[in-house]
């Protein structure tokens, strides 16, 4: 007995603590909402009317729950913050497994996931899935901050920390889920599955174990996709410009002088637009009354040698390419050749990078698929993988 008792000193001696294992005591502090949904208020939830035929005739009956949580993370200059997200698992507890779902670009907190209570992804919940879906740093308890938009280290410290957070909470609820975990996200969502599944591999490899990453539609490549929209000028979604590069500042200390970034009338505009957190991309595209990069952004953007704001900004562009490391994880990226929001070559040089790397990668095209059309078709084609 003295011996036993001895081992298992010993154990709890020598054993890592969380902190050298990178991991804080506790991530999980409260639930700030909850909700029982059913298909059709789930549905109802992500845009009713507007849900594809296509998608809603493969969606059962199930009642699921959503719970809406705030958990310790860090924000980009690694100051702790109290971050949130949602929760959505079946009500009658049988898991199939676990779904890290990341969301597509948003502009208003109003459609953050906890604001919601619902996002894409969250439709996994009604075929067994437990779905884990971060609002991100600037969004839900972090709304005060700037959104860290497609910047990759930020997006992967909250997401890991919503997980742990997340399973402390099934498991307090006697609910626990396993570790193992698919990634789905589109749009920016696409940007993040591969963020999050870089810091799970390279930081937490063996306390975040990922089975899939289904990858859509993401802007893995911002400085090549940067250089694209200069030079076609003409964007569908020149809001997104305006998220990465005021992302960029806040999560990159640039310390930018915006005088030399935007033009008139964006530049009296641009923190309300971005930083109140009251408009969605249509309004704030509707705000800047223009699709041309030349009306928004100073003139020298355009010149061969750029002004020092632009240098910094493209240096942000190259340090969150996500083509640089090797996925371990096998990833399907899905990505419309006619993408205007988002150019197919984003896709196509992920694919190209991970596959000389020796990684397990597939790429679908969707032919001349847009943004839109081609976020259903991925979501589809998650379906037929998950279920």
């Amino acid at each position: 007995m003295k011996f036993v008792c001895f081992v298992l000193l010993a154990v709890g001696l020598f054993a890592c603590s969380p902190e050298e294992s990178g991991r804080r005591e506790a991530y999980f502090l409260s639930v700030s909402d909850s909700l029982w949904l059913d298909r059709s208020s789930l549905t109802e939830r992500l845009g009713g009317d507007d849900m594809p035929d296509a998608l809603l005739q493969f969606l059962p009956e199930r009642q699921v729950r959503t719970d809406a949580i705030r958990y310790r993370s860090e924000d980009p200059q690694g100051n702790a913050v109290t971050a949130s997200g949602i929760v959505v698992y079946p009500a009658d507890g049988m898991f199939k497994g676990v779904v890290v779902g990341q969301h597509y670009s948003i502009g208003a907190d109003r459609e953050s996931p906890s604001a919601r209570m619902a996002v894409v992804e969250s439709l996994l919940a009604l075929f067994g899935y437990v779905v884990i879906a971060p609002d991100f740093i600037g969004f839900g308890a972090t709304a005060d901050l700037p959104q860290t938009y497609i910047h990759a280290e930020s997006t992967g410290r909250v997401t890991a920390d919503m997980v742990f957070a997340a399973r402390e909470y099934m498991a307090g609820k006697g609910m626990p889920v396993e570790e193992e975990m698919y990634v789905v996200g589109y749009s920016q969502g696409g940007y993040s599955a591969l963020a999050f599944a870089k810091t799970a591999e390279e930081q937490y490899p063996d306390d975040m174990p990922l089975r899939h990453v289904f990858a859509g539609g993401g802007p893995y490549v911002p400085e090549s996709m940067f250089n694209l929209f200069i030079e076609k000028d003409v964007l569908e979604n020149p809001s997104t410009v305006l998220l990465a590069i005021t992302g960029f500042d806040y999560a990159d200390g640039l310390n930018l002088d915006y005088v030399k970034v935007f033009q008139e009338p964006l530049l009296s505009q641009y923190e309300d637009c971005v930083f109140g957190k009251k408009h969605t991309l249509s309004e704030m595209e509707r705000l800047l009354g223009t699709d041309r990069l030349s009306d928004i952004l100073h003139p020298d953007l355009f010149l061969p040698e750029r002004n020092s704001e632009f240098n910094k900004i493209y240096r942000s562009l190259a340090a969150n390419n996500l083509t640089g490391w090797t996925p371990e994880t096998p990833v399907l990226l899905v990505h419309g050749t006619g993408d205007g929001t988002v150019p197919f070559v984003n896709a196509q040089t992920a694919y190209n990078s991970f596959k000389a790397r020796g990684c397990t990668v597939r790429l679908i095209p969707v032919p001349g698929g847009d943004h839109r059309e081609t976020g259903i078709a991925f979501f589809l084609t998650v379906l037929q993988q998950l279920t």
